[in-house]
């Protein structure tokens, strides 16, 4: 598990934290997820 005493201040520190973490495969699907969402928005939106 991660350590707590680290602390996420920021999108970007969350981000970092994920691959920190040895979690590279769960950094690259939370990415993907948002250029997914992005991208849904961008194309999709009425």
């Amino acid at each position: 598990m991660a350590d707590e005493k680290y602390e996420i201040k920021s999108f970007k520190d969350l981000i970092e934290a994920l691959f920190k973490y040895d979690n590279w495969y769960l950094g690259g699907f939370v990415i993907a997820l948002i250029l997914f969402v992005i991208f849904d928005l961008a194309v999709y939106h009425p």
